[in-house]
């Protein structure tokens, strides 16, 4: 196939991932200017901006108490609240977030997914620099999920694959950018351990100071009580979970819902759980002990972050963009695995698959078939091309 075929072909699939992009926003702003729907546009977007108005008029502990923000909701949108959603993050986001509501809500939504959206793509395309990574990004099922409710999977994203592209040119600043992954601290709790693995010892540090700076910050500007509203809703976020009521359990796709979805107990879908974390924890070490970063070990803390969590949801998944980019343009230049392009299609399309009416296809095994990958490959490297290569290797050290 020459050059020019090759060119054409790209450009037609990027132009039909822009179209499939295009008519989903057409469909989204469609179906939210509609009169029927009794939701706001950006439904969960309208909680930030919410809390953000909340403190801003001098009462940052209301945000946790779901009555209050349920109110100041019909008060300031004049639509009401899915049953359920409530501000269970720590105030170092409400200080991020406390800007939002200076602007109008269309406007300081608006704002927030264009911003946001665009340096997303932006490390994504740092990434894997390819004319179609733009494209299939946009066209990506969790990029869709996280535009139509304006969350913050794409924030999420940006610190984290920002802070890991920076690690070796400027650790400070990777550093200051995972420290804010204290916003969400189920997402963040891998990163100093894979830092001290991979003797990262600068940006651990910045991490550590990042995150001190940020809790300081928010007591300071949002009193110390906030930090007590936070802890009480966090018991609340608890047993909404556990019982269903918080979210439905069929777009949380870990071991941990999965395993209730399957009939089992709280304290034993824990205590799975807690097995899944501990595998992953072993592996993230193992794999940042010997790497260091690289596109792999950086590979495999994403996909580790998302399989140790108890708790994410289906916008938290525009993350897996990251080890899909990543070991994407590793086999694109190094040659592809066995079965690698058809492991990393099946995560691109795992987004869709949560939101089908196969409820107990979890995305927890797409997860862990992702993250099975990114070990191969970590082992191919060390020349373990079987695992009878592997089983002689270790002979040969006894």
């Amino acid at each position: 196939m020459n050059q020019q075929v090759k060119t054409r072909i790209v450009n037609l699939i990027g132009i039909i991932a822009f179209l499939i992009f295009s008519l989903y926003v057409f469909q989204t702003f469609t179906a939210w200017s509609s009169e029927e729907r009794s939701t706001p546009i950006g439904e969960d977007f309208s909680i930030f901006w919410t809390a953000s108005a909340l403190s801003l008029a001098g009462e940052p502990g209301a945000a946790y108490d779901l009555s209050k923000l349920q109110a100041a909701q019909q008060a300031l949108l004049g639509k009401r609240t899915p049953p359920g959603c409530g501000w269970y993050y720590p105030p170092t986001f409400l200080l991020m977030m406390l800007p939002l509501s200076l602007l109008p809500y269309l406007v300081s939504l608006a704002l927030w997914l264009a911003i946001t959206m665009s340096v997303y793509l932006l490390v994504i395309r740092c990434i894997a620099p390819h004319p179609l990574t733009i494209w299939l990004t946009l066209a990506f099922p969790a990029t869709f999920w996280n535009f139509f409710y304006g969350q913050n999977g794409f924030f999420s994203t940006a610190l984290l694959g920002g802070g890991l592209l920076l690690l070796n040119r400027s650790p400070i600043l990777a550093g200051i950018l995972l420290g804010a992954m204290c916003y969400k601290p189920q997402l963040a709790v891998l990163v100093p351990i894979a830092l001290l693995a991979g003797r990262c010892w600068k940006t651990l540090m910045a991490t550590i100071v990042s995150l001190i700076l940020l809790s300081l910050i928010s007591t300071f500007v949002l009193g110390f009580g906030v930090w007590s509203a936070f802890l009480r809703g966090i018991a609340l976020h608890k047993t909404l979970f556990e019982s269903g009521n918080l979210i439905h359990f069929q777009f949380v796709p870990t071991t941990f819902s999965t395993a209730l979805l399957l009939g089992l107990r709280p304290s034993s879908a824990y205590i799975l759980q807690g097995v899944i974390m501990i595998l992953v924890i072993s592996a993230v070490v193992l794999v940042w002990l010997k790497e260091g970063l690289t596109a792999i070990s950086a590979s495999v803390l994403v996909l580790g972050i998302l399989l140790f969590s108890h708790f994410i949801c289906w916008y938290d998944l525009t993350l897996m963009a990251l080890p899909i980019a990543w070991l994407g343009w590793e086999g694109y230049n190094k040659g592809w695995l066995p079965g690698e392009k058809y492991i990393l299609m099946l995560g691109w399309i795992m987004p869709i698959v949560l939101f089908s009416s196969w409820e107990y296809l979890q995305g927890t095994i797409v997860l862990c078939v992702l993250f099975g990958s990114a070990l191969r490959r970590h082992y191919r490297t060390w020349g373990f091309h079987s695992p009878k290569a592997l089983l002689l290797r270790f002979k040969n050290v006894k």
